[in-house]
């Protein structure tokens, strides 16, 4: 396969954007299982909450992008998934995850 058709293939690469949301979201609700795991103190609502926000907005882009994918608006979906990255990386610069 080309790169070049692969580009044009809307539709493939909608359905690996929404993998890779759908990736993001398993992270952040299993990142404080692992936290809980290696932290010496018990975890509190604060170490907790940014991860239950990337959480949040990976579903709610999830679903959007699921519901477009039914109808057809591959574009939207590729653009949603590109803002949803951004918004994960906006969390984490804002709560100072390493």
């Amino acid at each position: 396969m080309n790169i070049k058709t692969f580009i044009k293939d809307t539709q493939k690469i909608a359905k690996i954007s929404t993998v890779i949301i759908f990736l993001a979201l398993i992270r952040s609700i299993c990142e404080p299982f692992r936290l809980q795991y290696y932290s010496p103190t018990a975890l509190i609502f604060d170490n907790v909450k940014p991860f239950l926000l990337g959480a949040l907005a990976a579903s709610i882009s999830l679903l959007a992008m699921t519901i477009l994918f039914y109808y057809g608006k591959h574009k939207t979906i590729i653009s949603i998934c590109i803002l949803t990255i951004v918004a994960l990386l906006i969390l984490k610069k804002i709560y100072l995850i390493p």
